[in-house]
């Protein structure tokens, strides 16, 4: 499971790395045209408790819960169209209510407004005129002013004063009083003290009234404890952390896609260890995946990269030469549908086998797509549907059959009818007319239908020695394919060899390049230009062995070598004399040498 992740990691890298740069270059992008922001602090106290010198806990509680509310009727409509008049501002509620922030201090009851603009100035403006609009709006406002809050203690202290000097005046009355023996005296006196204590109660009153304005422990009472200043620096940018975070967002949404498409996925895929079981048939092969050119056509045996006519003989080996007392006289090519690569496969494994020294016919009988033709450039004039009509009926198979750039390579093209070509296949004349090709070739390649299309393939597959089921790399389902294999060997006398898959992306085929044969475009690689020493890398491929043979060699001196630094400088000749040497071509061979051969 971990490698097949891996590979579909590695198939889709590209996905990957444009998901995560394209979001990283939009957020830079957004980022870097914003303009510097500055933040502006103004701090509330709310209440008075820690001014007192035994502070009330419940005192202190409700002037946090009352931070709360004030933190929240700080960006309310009122307030902020206020502070809007206020200072002129070209801006909404709305807008403003966005740049302003709030934060409370419970264990000190401190409330903090902060406010971000791109100016400074305008920043520190609004936190202290929105501080300032709070403080009118409390029900405390004016207690907190220090002018008259010394005003009150004055008044209250000369009050309190006047009360005591009245107090002691009737103290002094009454004393008197006890040593009076006239009645007129007696009144005078109790009315002085009747007079005092109407005073008395007088400034007391007026003393209550005071005491209470002054509440100087009101929980409820707003009091700037700092003012906000013009900030100097702007708030620090976090533009890379935003971009990372961006980066690793799409990173990680391509990712889930990916293992989501995959998980939805049915399509066969070569690197899948499940398909054999999944379709209870052998893997035969894969063909890489190769440029159009080299799907166009094939002259004179040539099977294109080396890469193509590995695979391709791989295959070939697999059907005829593994088991040779098995080997088809007559090998179906079909697919479960269209474009999945059946009649590519066909025409090299045609040359392939003329390669090997068999005569191979090849024949179209998809009557209805014809395309082997196109792959030899050859004309699609007279073919397989002119024979089996009839049209002209003097004319033998062989005359029909057209010879190809490659020696012992024929090809009957499908040619052109209206006549159903299934009822053609299913005809007599097929069938004689496939036993007569056998007589003229070792072997007899057909190309037909997809097998979910017309019936012909699975008509043909009766008729044919063995059936090969081409498959094309992540296009072809599951589903289709085992429908396929289902329709296939429904049919009685059916021998299905197994599954070819197609389009293999190279990478599968990493193997080969561990060797040395081929470079990393499966070409032989050819030195750049002409020098007068070879690298070690040309010189393995000369050698026909690895660059750490060939490093053994130049420090052994077995190969003449110059070292510059950390590289090797060989020359050609001498590259020459070590494989002269290796043929027998240098000294010659004593005769205790030959009597020991």
């Amino acid at each position: 499971m971990f490698q097949h992740y891996t590979r579909l990691l590695g198939r889709w890298w590209w996905l990957l790395l444009i998901s995560t740069l394209i979001p990283m270059m939009v957020s830079y992008g957004l980022l870097s045209r914003r303009p510097p922001v500055y933040q502006a602090r103004a701090t509330l106290m709310v209440g008075t408790s820690l001014q007192t010198l035994n502070p009330d806990p419940w005192q202190m509680n409700l002037s946090t819960t009352l931070a709360g509310a004030y933190a929240e009727l700080a960006k309310q409509g009122p307030v902020l169209e206020a502070v809007i008049d206020r200072l002129g501002l070209p801006r909404t509620p709305e807008q403003l209510a966005q740049q302003i922030e709030t934060r409370i201090y419970s264990g000190a009851q401190l409330l903090e407004i902060r406010v971000v603009d791109t100016d400074p100035e305008v920043a520190a403006l609004v936190a202290n005129a929105l501080a300032d609009e709070l403080i009118r709006r409390s029900p405390a406002y004016g207690a907190s002013d220090p002018e008259q809050q010394a005003f009150i203690r004055r008044q209250m202290a000369d009050l309190q004063a006047r009360i005591e000097s009245v107090d002691d005046e009737i103290a002094r009355l009454t004393d008197q009083m006890a040593v009076l023996t006239s009645a007129a005296e007696i009144r005078e006196v109790q009315d002085r003290i009747a007079a005092l204590e109407t005073v008395k109660t007088t400034y007391q009153a007026r003393y209550a009234d005071f005491l209470q304005l002054y509440n100087p422990e009101s929980p409820n009472l707003l009091s700037l404890f700092d003012a906000a200043r013009p900030p100097q620096r702007p708030i620090p940018n976090r533009a890379l952390l935003i971009v990372a975070v961006a980066g690793g967002a799409g990173l990680a949404l391509a990712v889930a896609a990916l293992i989501l498409m995959d998980y939805l996925d049915t399509s066969l895929r070569w690197e899948n260890d499940t398909v054999q079981a999944s379709l209870g048939l052998p893997i035969l092969g894969a063909i890489p995946q190769v440029a159009h050119r080299e799907r166009a056509s094939i002259r004179a045996g040539q099977m294109g990269s080396p890469l193509l006519s590995e695979s391709i003989h791989g295959i070939q080996t697999t059907i005829f030469f593994s088991h040779p007392d098995r080997a088809p006289r007559t090998l179906l090519i079909t697919s479960p549908g269209a474009q999945e690569g059946k009649s590519f496969v066909l025409v090299h494994l045609a040359a392939a086998l003329t390669a090997a020294g068999y005569r191979v016919i090849a024949v179209d009988v998809d009557m209805r797509r014809p395309s082997l033709h196109e792959f030899f450039e050859k004309p699609n004039i007279v073919g397989l549907a002119d024979l089996l009509n009839g049209q002209p009926a003097e004319r033998l198979p062989v005359e029909a059959l057209q010879r190809t750039e490659i020696e012992n390579l024929w090809l009957l093209p499908a040619g052109r009818t209206s006549i159903e070509p299934t009822l053609l296949v299913g005809s007599r004349r097929f069938r004689a007319l496939l036993e007569e090709l056998q007589r003229h070739a070792d072997v007899v390649l057909i190309d037909s239908p997809p097998v979910l299309g017309p019936p012909e393939a699975t008509l043909l597959a009766s008729m044919a020695d063995a059936t090969l089921l081409v498959v094309d790399d992540g296009i072809t389902r599951h589903a289709a394919a085992r429908k396929a294999r289902d329709r296939l060997m429904g049919q009685e006398g059916v021998r299905l060899l197994g599954v070819v898959f197609n389009r293999v992306r190279s990478s599968s085929y990493g193997y080969l390049y561990g060797y040395g044969y081929y470079s990393r475009d499966g070409k032989p690689r050819r030195r750049k230009k002409k020098r007068p020493y070879l690298t070690v890398a040309e010189a393995a491929d000369r050698l026909g062995v690895s660059k750490e043979i060939v490093r053994h060699w130049c420090r052994t001196g077995k190969l003449p070598a110059a070292r510059l630094g950390l590289w090797w400088r060989i020359r050609p000749d001498d590259v020459e004399r070590l494989i002269a040497d290796a043929l027998g071509k240098g000294a010659p061979i004593d005769q205790t040498e030959r009597a020991a051969i």
